[in-house]
């Protein structure tokens, strides 16, 4: 395991080098690597007023110098593929920007869910799930001169998910929550106008066990209620460590990161485990800024 990580770094390193080296001539396509306008993700800054963001990951509109809204595309696409209509919002606040210093707070909510049905011993097995995502954020990044910066943050996800199947005649309706706290850190070193290289830690520190409700009614005078709690994932102290860049020209930028640990899921707040990701971590965005 720690010799694929070595090699895994070895190529990242190869290739953020190699790219930077073609990178560092002199251009006047600017975009993020100015100190007027920062990076936007795992950092406190918002867009200004009446800037666009359109990317792979997510779409962002400045409503104000310190206020922006973002929706997110993952869960577009995956309630397009259940055919299902999964709203998603963020509103992102730089409440204070002054010298070295910026902060922001964040809220997000997503929901979705998706029908299915089968076949089982005979019998037609209807199931319904749906999920509500709350997430709350807190950034801070600090200036520490014209290249180096640091960036940190927490967030807190709040998740429901309901579920109603009708096997065999019978109604089952179940209720699960879980609780998240992450806390993240980036360093930002700007070697161009054009790349600029990170370094990305995430770590879990808390997460609740996930309490399930569940009740079984037959008909209107049948029927029982049922709570338990289980641990689906050991999730708690999850972590990933992920070296990157960011590479932006006039309008177009893109984002890579490769590394070791957990996967998290930015767009809802979640995690998904290292084991079933084979601990490989990553950043991919592809964007235009305008």
């Amino acid at each position: 395991m720690r010799q694929r990580f070595r090699r895994l770094l070895l190529v990242v390193v190869l290739a953020t080098t190699c790219v930077s080296a073609l990178a560092t001539a002199p251009s006047e396509a600017r975009a993020d690597h100015t100190y007027k306008v920062r990076l936007l993700d795992t950092t406190a800054y918002s867009l200004y007023r009446r800037q666009f963001r359109i990317g792979f990951a997510k779409l962002s509109y400045g409503i104000a110098n310190w206020l922006q809204i973002s929706t997110y595309t993952l869960p577009w696409i995956l309630g397009a593929a259940l055919e299902e209509v999964a709203p998603n919002i963020e509103f992102k606040s730089t409440f204070y920007n002054r010298r070295r210093l910026a902060l922001s707070l964040s809220f997000e909510f997503a929901e979705g869910g998706g029908d299915t049905s089968e076949v089982q011993d005979g019998m037609l097995v209807e199931t319904s799930v749906n999920y509500l995502v709350f997430v709350t954020g807190f950034a801070s990044s600090i200036r520490y001169n014209s290249q180096i910066s640091t960036h940190l943050g927490g967030q807190f996800t709040a998740t429901d998910v309901v579920g109603d199947s009708e096997p065999t005649g019978d109604e089952i309706r179940g209720v699960a929550v879980v609780n998240m706290l992450q806390i993240y850190g980036m360093l930002e070193w700007r070697i161009s106008p054009v790349v600029a290289l990170t370094l990305t830690g995430r770590w879990l520190p808390y997460v609740s066990d996930t309490i399930a409700r569940a009740e079984v009614r037959v008909d209107d005078a049948t029927g029982a209620i049922i709570e338990i709690e289980v641990e689906v994932f050991d999730l708690k102290n999850a972590f990933a460590v992920i070296p990157g860049a960011v590479f932006s020209w006039k309008r177009a930028n893109l984002r890579l990161g490769i590394g070791y640990g957990d996967f998290f899921v930015e767009s809802v707040g979640l995690v998904i485990p290292g084991s079933l990701v084979k601990n490989i971590a990553a950043e991919f965005d592809v964007f235009v800024r305008f």
